[in-house]
């Protein structure tokens, strides 16, 4: 009589050393080596496809839980825009000083040519060239304008629209 055939791993193909161990893997039955069994034994049968791709079935991960978003920060009830005689006020403010442009220009930050174009009220200031300014010559550029709280126009639900609104709606957008 010859040599015992040596069993193989019907997973990986190893040769099994000893008994071996039988798995059932999607309503089959195999005959697996140690390492297998370590992997796939203990799996509940029909969960998984046993294709073997020489690494560790997958992990799954629970998603971590959403961090509580913050309330967004309300919008605030005013905008701030520069006050219409603005012209009047740096020029006057400027004269005061008895400084030049030059000058004027190193300590408060803003170009000659920016400078000499707000006080001639050629050129309206951003809102942070108007701060520079405010705090240099101590003056009132900028002024908080209120926002109305503009109510929408409630619609009711069993409102059907005339051929008349319809046609201003057009005439509206077309402006």
């Amino acid at each position: 009589m010859g040599k015992a055939k040596p069993k193989i791993c019907e997973i990986c193909g190893a040769e099994i050393g000893g008994q071996g161990h039988t798995v059932r893997i999607e309503g089959a039955e195999l005959l697996v080596c140690s390492s297998c069994y370590r992997k796939y034994g203990k799996k509940k049968p029909g969960t998984f496809s046993i294709m073997p791709t020489g690494r560790e079935p997958k992990r799954t991960y629970k998603p971590r839980p959403k961090p509580q978003s913050t309330p967004r920060p309300q919008k605030p009830l005013y905008t701030e825009d520069i006050v219409e005689e603005y012209a009047e006020i740096v020029s006057e403010a400027i004269r005061r000083s008895g400084l030049s442009y030059e000058e004027l220009s190193h300590r408060v930050g803003l170009s000659v040519n920016v400078l000499r174009r707000i006080a001639h009220g050629e050129y309206t200031p951003t809102i942070d060239e108007a701060k520079k300014l405010e705090r240099y010559f101590r003056i009132k550029l900028i002024e908080r304008v209120e926002e109305m709280n503009e109510k929408k126009v409630s619609i009711p639900k069993d409102y059907e629209p005339t051929l008349g609104d319809i046609a201003r709606i057009k005439i509206k957008r077309k402006k």
